[in-house]
């Protein structure tokens, strides 16, 4: 994804916080993301990939056998 689209998702977790908590200051909504562990759209993509990563690298197919080897090199990165 594109850092705009996780920009998108972040500004909606943000959107919701600031409704739910009745409150307009970021600080706030930093305080509450932090109690509650809700960890940032970037976070969770990063995460994702990961876990698509390993097991394409770990799978007995022969599609994903042809590209266990960038998988591998994805995740060296990571």
């Amino acid at each position: 994804m594109r850092k705009s689209q996780f920009s998108s998702l972040n500004y909606v977790i943000n959107s919701t916080f600031r409704k739910v908590f009745d409150t307009r200051s970021q600080d706030v909504v930093d305080i509450c993301l932090e109690i509650y562990n809700c960890i940032s759209a970037e976070q969770i993509g990063a995460m994702r990939k990961t876990k698509f990563l390993k097991k394409v690298n770990n799978s007995s197919n022969m599609l994903c056998q042809t590209f266990a080897a960038e998988a591998a090199k994805e995740l060296a990165t990571l």
